[in-house]
C-alpha cells in the first residue's frame, strides 16, 4: 500500500513542488521477507517505491527524501541489503527536461509543420496537435472521449484510409494513463504522426497496416493528472477526481480501475495510496469513457485486434494476465507471445534498446483492474498489451529530452513488426 505522505516536505516553490536532494536507490531484496519488509518502510513514509517491488531478486528503486536517507541508508546497511544510488538529485533530473513554449491561441494547420517532436509539450499543445492532425491530413479524423472529472477534453485521432472493408478491425493506443509518465504521449504522437506520414510516401508495410487496421489513438487519457504534472507536481501519477473528500486524498490510479478482477493483487482500497483502485469499478470518468467508446464499437459488430496502453518505464512488452502470478496464461499467449517477440526484435534493431517480454504479472507485478486484462478478457483483443517504455531505472519517470524521438523511433519499428503480424494471425 503506497503512501503519498514523505512528499509533506517538499519544498514548494510559486506552487510547484520541488525535489532538490531527493534521491532514487535501487536495491534488491534476497527473499520475501525483504520484500515485506520494503513494503514496510513505504507503509512508514520512509521511500515511495518508484517502479515495483515484485518477488526477491528482483530490483526495487525507491525515492528518498534528504531527510530520511540517513535513516532508510542506515536500515539498509543493518538488514544487509546493498544499494546502488541511480538518480542522485531527483530536482536536478527535472530541471533538464524543457517544455515546449506556449503557443498562441487558436494556431492551427501551420503548427503542425513546426511541431516538435524531440521536447515534451503541455497538455493545451497536445490538444491542439490532435486538431492539427485531423484538419492537414485527410486520413485523419478528431474524436472526443470525453470530459475529465475537471471538465477537460480528452481528445483522440482516427487513422482511416477508406480502403478495404469498412467494417476493417480496430486498433487501440492510448498514452499518458499515468500522468507523470511522460514519455508516453510522447511516443504515441511521434508513433501516429510516423504512420500517416510513411502512408502518405507509400511505404508498403505501413500502407498495408493503414489498409487493414482503422487505428484510434488518445495520446493523453490523464489529462487532469498530466496539467497537474506540468503546474504543481511532476512526480504525479493518478487522476485528480475528488470522490472520498472525508480521506482528504485526491486521485484514483487509474490502471487500477478497469472493471475485470478489480480489487485484487496489487491494488489497495486506501484513498492515499499511488495504487488507490478507485472507490469501485469504473469510478474514474476517464476509464469509463475508453470502456464504453470500446465496448460501443465492439457491439455494432467491428472487431478490437489491438489493445496497447502505453507507460513507462522497465523496457518491457507485457501481455495479459495483470491480476495474477499464478493465473493460467490465456489461450492466445502463444501468438501474443509471438507478436511481442517480433516487436521487441525490431525495436532493438534501431538503437540496440533491449526489452523483455512475457505475461505483466509474472514479468513485473501483479495489478489487478488494469487495462490489458480488461482489453483482452472483456473487449476480446486478441492483441492487448501494456508497454513500458524507456529506460530501465537511470533516468526513471524523468527520461531527459534526448531520448525522446530514440524512444519514438524505436517504438515505432516495434509497434509496425507488430501491426504486420497481427494483419495474419
Amino acid at each position: 500500500m503506497r503512501v503519498l505522505f514523505i512528499l509533506a516536505v517538499v519544498v514548494v516553490v510559486t506552487g510547484v513542488k520541488r525535489y532538490d536532494g531527493f534521491k532514487v536507490l535501487r536495491v534488491t531484496p534476497k527473499d520475501e521477507s525483504d520484500v515485506a519488509w520494503i513494503r514496510k518502510l513505504e507503509l512508514q513514509s520512509l521511500v515511495e517505491i518508484w517502479n515495483s517491488l515484485r518477488r526477491s531478486n528482483h530490483p526495487v528503486d525507491v525515492m528518498v527524501t534528504p531527510a530520511n536517507q540517513v535513516q532508510v541508508t542506515g536500515l539498509l546497511a543493518d538488514r544487509g541489503l546493498d544499494y546502488t544510488v541511480m538518480i542522485g538529485d531527483v530536482q536536478a533530473q527535472l530541471d533538464r527536461q524543457a517544455v515546449a513554449p506556449d503557443t498562441p491561441p487558436g494556431a492551427s494547420t501551420a503548427a503542425l509543420a513546426d511541431f516538435q517532436y524531440d521536447i515534451y509539450h503541455t497538455h493545451d499543445q497536445i490538444q491542439q496537435w490532435v486538431s492539427d492532425m485531423a484538419t492537414e491530413h485527410s486520413i485523419v479524423s478528431k474524436f472526443t472521449l470525453t470530459q475529465s472529472y475537471e471538465g477537460r477534453d480528452i481528445n483522440g485521432i482516427k487513422i482511416s484510409t477508406g480502403v478495404g472493408d469498412p467494417n476493417k478491425p480496430i486498433v487501440w493506443f492510448e498514452g499518458g494513463i499515468h500522468a507523470r509518465e511522460w514519455i508516453s504521449p510522447a511516443t504515441v504522437m511521434f508513433i501516429s504522426k510516423s504512420l500517416v506520414e510513411d502512408y502518405y510516401n507509400g511505404v508498403t508495410n505501413v500502407v498495408n497496416i493503414l489498409d487493414g487496421f482503422d487505428i484510434h489513438i488518445v495520446p493523453s487519457l490523464n489529462v487532469d493528472g498530466y496539467v497537474y504534472s506540468h503546474t504543481d507536481d511532476r512526480l504525479w501519477r493518478k487522476t485528480r477526481s475528488d470522490l472520498l473528500p472525508e480521506f482528504g486524498c485526491i486521485g484514483a490510479d487509474p490502471n487500477r480501475n478497469w472493471p475485470y478482477e478489480w480489487g485484487g493483487r496489487g491494488a489497495t482500497p486506501w484513498p492515499c495510496s499511488l495504487t488507490f483502485r478507485g472507490r469501485e469499478p469504473l469510478s474514474e470518468v476517464e476509464i469509463r469513457a475508453v470502456v464504453d467508446y470500446l465496448t460501443a464499437l465492439r457491439d455494432s459488430g467491428r472487431e478490437i485486434k489491438m489493445f496497447i496502453d502505453w507507460h513507462s518505464y522497465s523496457q518491457l512488452w507485457m501481455a495479459p494476465w495483470s491480476y495474477s502470478a499464478e493465473a493460467p496464461l490465456p489461450p492466445d499467449a502463444d501468438d501474443q507471445d509471438l507478436l511481442a517477440g517480433a516487436a521487441i526484435t525490431a525495436l532493438e534493431s534501431k538503437h540496440g534498446t533491449k526489452y523483455d517480454k512475457g505475461g505483466s504479472a509474472r514479468l513485473l507485478y501483479e495489478a489487478a483492474g488494469a487495462s490489458c486484462d480488461w482489453a483482452y478478457a472483456t473487449l476480446g483483443a486478441k492483441y492487448s498489451y501494456v508497454v513500458e517504455l524507456r529506460d530501465t531505472g537511470k533516468f526513471g519517470f524523468v527520461l531527459p529530452p534526448e531520448q525522446i524521438l530514440p524512444t519514438g523511433e524505436e517504438s515505432y519499428a516495434g509497434i509496425v513488426a507488430g501491426l504486420e503480424y497481427a494483419l495474419t494471425h
